[in-house]
Formats: C-alpha cells, structure tokens, sequence
C-alpha cells in the first residue's frame, strides 16, 4: 500500500465509502441543479471531495466557490473550469462573495453541534450572499432514530486505490442532541487505515426556522427528499436572504 498521512487515508476512503453506500444520494445532484438554476456565482459549504461541487460547476459556465475543512479531501477534487477549492470553516468563511446561491449538502450543518456555531455559519452565509439569493440546506432525520450500536462490519468491498479488500467497522452512541458515529477502515490482516469520530446533531435540535430568521434569512420552503420518493428521510430548506 501507498503511505499516506491518516487525513489522506481519510479522505481517500470516504470517497470509497460514498460510492458503496451512498448511491442513491447522487439522486440530489439534479435537485440541485433545479433549484439553483442559473446562478453564475454559487457557493458550496461542505463540499468533501466535490461529488456536489463539481457536477454543479461543469453544469453551466460559473463560478463555484467549494469550501470544506479538509484540505486533504479538498486536495481529491477534481480540477474543472470555474471551481475553486477552498479550506476553511463554516463559522467564519475566508471568502467574501458576493454569491448568487449557497448550497450545504449532506447534513453538513449537523456537523456544528453548539447552536452558537450553527448562527455563526448562517450569519457568514448571509454575509457571502447578495440579498435575494437563496440558501439550500440538505439536514438528516436518520441521525435522530440511530440505536445504540457496538463495534460492526457495515461493508465489506475491493478498493482499487488500496490494493486490497477494506472492512468498514462502526458503532454508534446516541447523546442527547447529537449521536456519535465511530467508524474504523481495516484491511483484511487487521492493519487499521483510518479512524473517523464524527458528531451529528438530531435534525429535532436544529431549530432552523428560527436560526435562520435570525440570521437574516426567510424560509420559501421546506422539501422532504429530492422529489419521486428519492431519500423521504431529508429534510431541505430553501431560504432566501433579505435585504
């Protein structure tokens, strides 16, 4: 196997992960790309790897700004005309915009647990945003039926970029906002590649109505999956800014 540090091992295999047990999530892609329509500058708050980002940037000629903490699944992104990895954090945006659109994916706010944090990266995406463009946020209700689960093999698949076999162990701990997910990627000897702690916050202690009301937004909608039964279990709100 290649050495890589544990971030590279990381995002390396959260790309190995998406494509195994999240097919039916690449369903977003073109309720993205409807609900955004013709926005030249658009901005992508958690963007991984770019399963989002970089459909949405070859998808017209813009400007797609693609922020995410993670310089190493940043570093994964494919290059496209127009796309602009940057590393940073939600809370306070190293960008300015102005941005005609905003998009959070994949339960990226449920990352923020404090409800502090939560206002602090509405407050910065209504910062980036010109008034009347819109905020998409893509939240969970799964987080908030999770049972407590001991250690688990969750998949078992070849991966091409390792040159073997990976087992995904996970375990989950419910808490009482949030649930914590453990996750430990193992080749078949035993060898550990990466180990991943993540915290999400239950969809039912967001509040996001209300957050985003006092960040400066106005709820337009609320959709429940990406349309023809796709993923029920999402929650999206549309928000747009005001003046």
């Amino acid at each position: 196997m290649h050495p890589r540090s544990a971030p590279e091992w990381e995002a390396l295999l959260y790309d190995w992960h998406n494509d195994h047990r999240l097919r039916d999530q690449r369903k977003d892609i073109g309720y993205w790309l409807e609900s955004i329509g013709g926005a030249n500058r658009l901005l992508v708050l958690g963007a991984g790897t770019g399963r989002v980002a970089v459909p949405l940037a070859r998808h017209q000629s813009r400007t797609t700004a693609a922020l995410d903490l993670s310089l190493a699944r940043l570093r994964r992104m494919p290059s496209v005309p127009g796309l602009v990895p940057i590393c940073g954090d939600l809370r306070s945006l190293p960008i300015n915009g102005p941005f005609d659109a905003a998009v959070a994916p994949y339960s990226t706010l449920q990352l923020l647990l404090s409800a502090q944090d939560r206002e602090s990266a509405l407050a910065e995406a209504a910062r980036a945003l010109t008034p009347g463009a819109h905020l998409y946020i893509d939240v969970s209700g799964n987080f908030d039926t999770r049972s407590p689960a001991d250690w688990h093999i969750t998949l078992r698949e070849p991966c091409p970029a390792v040159g073997a076999t990976v087992q995904e162990w996970e375990r989950s701990v419910p808490m009482t906002d949030h649930v914590l997910i453990e996750k430990s990627f193992r080749v078949d000897d035993g060898t550990v590649l990466a180990e991943v702690r993540e915290r999400w916050a239950y969809l039912d202690s967001l509040d996001l109505a209300g957050a985003l009301d006092r960040a400066g937004f106005d709820v337009t909608g609320v959709d429940h999956g990406y349309g023809a039964d796709n993923s029920p279990h999402r929650v999206i709100y549309h928000a747009r800014r005001r003046a």
